[in-house]
């Protein structure tokens, strides 16, 4: 058995035919099933890139939303436009709406655009993940991840009437069944990588993690946070790193000199086999 996984849409692209854009979305392709993790950022990449790369979404059965930002979510609706009855797998507070906040900026929304009324009359068929959800035999959706606050960068979001913190109680990310073990896909590791690796070691029952792809978002970590990362990464058996999106090409590059063959940096067209 293999499962495969193609990067659709990244913040860089492996050749001038695919379209780059701060988004994430990956096909997720094994026995029986299809998947697409995340839908990045807008319609254009995504449909572009899918077709440059010979796939057809309207094989895909589910997406499953790793966290409700817009640049995980923009392309939702074209999705469902192209596959009528898709399910869509998310924690209900993904559609909250969310709000970076940085110093001396003005608040920038970074909310799903899509509401999950104007999508089920569209076509798609929610599904509410709140706890951890095996889909198939090789595939785990992990609900949402624990453990203490993670990260420097403050998003809000609003919860009825007030606009508080974003502890990201909405975050999931993916397991997925290899030879050797699991492979961990992640949109963003708001949560962060410590919690979101606890969390794997713990619903993949003990056996090995082989392989981590998507984003950790590194970006702006400092040097102390880049080498806690690097003894993380041992205390796990240093899996395969397929690190994109919001990793940032400082924190890989660092990550890539502590551990020597073991980081590959990825970004759309990037095919991977479990």
């Amino acid at each position: 058995m293999s499962v495969e996984l193609t990067i659709l849409v990244d913040n860089a692209a492996e050749s001038q035919a695919l379209q780059a854009e701060h988004g994430l979305a990956i096909l997720i392709s094994g026995p029986g099933k299809k998947l697409l993790f995340d839908t990045a950022a807008s319609c254009d990449a995504l449909l572009q890139n899918a077709r440059s790369l010979g796939v057809d979404l309207a094989d895909v059965e589910a997406s499953v939303i790793s966290h409700g930002h817009s640049d995980h979510t923009g392309a939702l609706a074209a999705v469902v436009r192209q596959r009528p009855g898709l399910k869509i797998y998310a924690n209900p507070s993904a559609f909250l709406r969310r709000w970076a906040e940085k110093p001396g900026r003005p608040l920038k929304d970074v909310s799903c655009p899509h509401s999950p009324t104007a999508l089920c009359r569209w076509g798609a068929v929610l599904h509410s993940v709140k706890a951890p959800e095996r889909l198939t035999d090789w595939l785990v959706l992990s609900g949402p991840v624990g453990g203490p606050k993670h990260g420097k960068e403050t998003f809000v979001v609003r919860k009825g009437d007030e606009m508080v913190v974003d502890g990201f109680e909405d975050e999931l990310f993916c397991l997925v069944q290899g030879q050797r073990g699991w492979a961990v896909v992640t949109g963003c590791c708001h949560r962060g990588l410590e919690n979101t690796l606890r969390a794997a070691k713990f619903l993949g029952r003990g056996r090995p993690i082989e392989a981590i792809v998507g984003g950790l978002h590194l970006r702006n970590a400092d040097k102390a946070e880049l080498r806690a990362t690097v003894e993380l990464l041992k205390k796990y058996g240093s899996p395969e790193l397929h690190p994109c999106h919001c990793t940032g090409r400082e924190a890989t590059a660092f990550l890539a000199a502590q551990l020597p063959g073991c980081v590959h940096p990825a970004s759309a067209g990037t095919k991977l086999v479990f």
